[in-house]
């Protein structure tokens, strides 16, 4: 994930770059979990006959989770983004659109 565009926009600093970071590991190990579940079942059987999910499930549920916390702590979520004040006009010139 590239943080320019969100730079340019006022939504990340510098001072957000370990949150950031945080956020692109936590995506990482989801897109991992998520391939690694596409190879697997989600349910396994275990040696002794019992039902188990798959580990993977597990890390993709949390990597989820901590990229959901991570997204509205940067304003990358609809609901965040609301908070944030930016102007129109500098947030389209940053992107490259035309108003």
């Amino acid at each position: 994930m590239n943080a320019s565009p969100l730079h340019k926009l006022g939504i990340l600093t510098v001072a957000d770059r370990a949150a950031f970071a945080a956020y692109c590991q936590a995506w990482e190990r989801w897109v991992e979990a998520e391939e690694q579940l596409q190879k697997t079942p989600m349910l396994l059987k275990t040696p002794s006959g019992y039902v188990q999910q798959s580990p993977w499930l597990s890390v993709a549920n949390k990597q989820m989770e901590l990229m959901a916390r991570y997204m509205a702590e940067l304003g990358l979520t609809p609901s965040s983004r609301s908070r944030i004040t930016i102007q129109v006009a500098d947030a389209a010139q940053a992107v490259g659109m035309h108003l």
